[in-house]
């Protein structure tokens, strides 16, 4: 920032702070409580040490005065020389300094400081000031005044040194106490603070309120602009620039900032970072691409960018019909949602309807907001067919069974995944197909395959277990049963083999010998299931001759 728009900054004393800091006062007797005595006449500033007239006579006004001796001597309180004038905030007392621009005269309060300021810091000067009832004029170019000594006033006039505060605006409020404020930046020699206008009657902007007379019985009022000033305060500040408000904005929308600070400010953008964008304490703005903005005191700056982040996207379709006994899922699903809420609180990112109706989404990512309706109307026809009834089949004796469904516009069999229209099975399961007509509505059939053989038996009637590797065992040739037992007996009735495994065969040895030639009775039985699915039980008895 140049200097000459910081000088400018520094003078502006009607600007927006948003905080002061409240340390310790360095002016004494801020509210000139504390009096030497009671005031009887004009001109008697110096009753409230350790404040000083310089060569005029500002006033002190007080609610424990004697009576007055003149008109112009009139310094109570509220009521005196100028009009009605309450205390600012509490107390007895205030000052009061008369401006005359006919013949340039001026008056001004002096105190010296507590302690001496630091070069470079920073210090708030505030105090209020009232326009008299009795003031024939107003004027702006009230202010303040930091010097290392008291400062010489020639005879009545004006003080040439340019304040360090000064208002520009014309303090008119003859009800209102007004607050005079500003910021100042010390070089470290400052010792006494004085309040007056520091202008020629060229400089400050005078009004006049009334061409006649007024009736204060002080002919002196009739050519000035007379302020009543209380409670002066000089604090030690620790500059504060802070921006808080939005930082995420939707498309369009508006992001609203708000300078947190103590001192003077100013708004401007990275685009234009020299030039000022508001004095105000709120900033909004509306940009379209991301922005950074900056808050600009006098010797500090913060700054936040503005994100536009985009509006979720949501499509739920064109409103549609509902295929009859069946159900849709509404998809609201975006990968930069965190939040769904539908027309039936549900907040998931789906919802499944099966009834005719309207329904409402509503999605959130970053703040930013969108939703979509969508209209099920009507139902529509489902496909109605079947595979047949659950049914046993021997693939065994059969190579394979068909199954068809009827015509459709697509077909998906399972558990094979095919395609077609019909399909040809070999082995036992549990089979679905799903049709799909022209409107888009689906149904499915299932069929329960379960495989059913006879049993099957084939004994030879002679064997050689010669141990030639040719016909050395006797066993039966069995399939499809549930149950089986097989016995071998000599001619004696002795067992020369049992077994109970269908696969089991005798090797033609009786107690670990080799069994004589001969013929052999065996008996067979089985259980198995016939074509219907019914239990079968089956003996057969016969006779094997073993050839060596």
């Amino acid at each position: 920032m140049s200097t000459t728009n910081l000088f400018r900054l520094l003078l502006l004393a009607a600007l927006v702070f948003c905080s002061q800091l409240h340390a310790q006062n360095l002016v004494p007797n801020p509210g000139f409580e504390t009096l030497s005595g009671s005031p009887t006449t004009a001109g008697s500033l110096n009753l409230a040490t350790p404040w000083q007239g310089l060569n005029a006579s500002p006033d002190i006004y007080s609610n424990q005065l004697s009576l007055p001796i003149g008109p112009c001597d009139n310094v109570n309180v509220p009521y005196n020389v100028g009009g009605y004038a309450p205390i600012n905030v509490s107390g007895n007392s205030y000052a009061g300094i008369q401006i005359d621009p006919i013949n340039n005269y001026r008056e001004y309060i002096s105190v010296p400081l507590s302690v001496q300021l630091i070069a470079n810091e920073l210090y708030r000067i505030e105090f209020w000031v009232l326009l008299a009832d009795s003031s024939r004029f107003s004027c702006n170019r009230l202010g303040a005044l930091f010097t290392n000594n008291i400062p010489i006033q020639s005879g009545t006039g004006v003080i040439n040194f340019t304040p360090q505060i000064e208002t520009a605006n014309i303090l008119s409020d003859t009800g209102h106490w007004t607050l005079v404020t500003g910021i100042y930046q010390a070089t470290g020699v400052e010792t006494y603070v004085t309040i007056g206008v520091f202008r020629d009657d060229t400089s400050p902007l005078f009004q006049k309120l009334d061409l006649n007379a007024k009736n204060s019985g002080c002919s002196s009022m009739d050519n000035s602009a007379y302020y009543y000033i209380d409670d002066v305060v000089v604090r030690p500040v620790t500059e504060t620039v802070e921006i808080t408000g939005d930082t995420i904005i939707c498309p369009g929308e508006v992001a609203a900032l708000y300078a947190n600070c103590n001192v003077p400010f100013w708004w401007s953008n990275e685009n234009n970072p020299s030039d000022t964008l508001s004095l105000s304490a709120f900033l909004n703005i509306t940009p379209t691409v991301p922005t950074k903005y900056y808050l600009n005191g006098l010797f500090v700056t913060d700054s936040v960018t503005i994100t536009i982040v985009p509006a979720p996207y949501i499509n739920l379709g064109p409103d549609s019909m509902l295929c009859r006994n069946d159900s849709i899922k509404l998809d609201a699903f975006g990968f930069d949602v965190i939040k769904y809420e539908w027309s039936n609180s549900d907040t998931n990112s789906y919802l499944y309807v099966r009834d005719t109706g309207t329904y409402f989404v509503q999605v959130e990512n970053l703040g930013c907001i969108a939703s979509d309706t969508i209209r099920i109307t009507d139902f529509l026809p489902n496909p109605i067919f079947t595979l047949g009834e659950d049914s046993t089949y021997c693939f065994y004796i059969n190579d394979s069974l068909t199954l068809t469904a009827p015509i459709a516009d697509s077909y998906f069999w399972k558990p094979g995944n095919e395609i077609t229209s019909s399909l040809t099975i070999q082995h036992p399961a549990f089979y679905s197909c799903t049709i799909t007509r022209s409107n888009g509505c689906t149904s499915t059939a299932y069929l329960d395959v379960a495989e059913v053989c006879e049993p099957t038996i084939f004994i030879p009637n002679a064997f050689t277990p010669d141990e030639d590797g040719i016909n050395d065992y006797f066993g039966a040739f069995v399939n499809n049963v549930t149950s089986y037992s097989l016995r071998i007996q000599n001619r004696r009735g002795q067992t020369v083999f049992y077994t109970e495994d269908p696969s089991g065969a005798w090797d033609g040895k009786f107690e670990g010998s080799v069994a004589p030639i001969g013929v052999y009775v065996y008996r067979l039985n089985f259980t198995g299931l016939d074509l219907e699915g019914s239990k079968v039980k089956r003996k057969i008895l016969g006779s094997i001759t073993l050839f060596r």
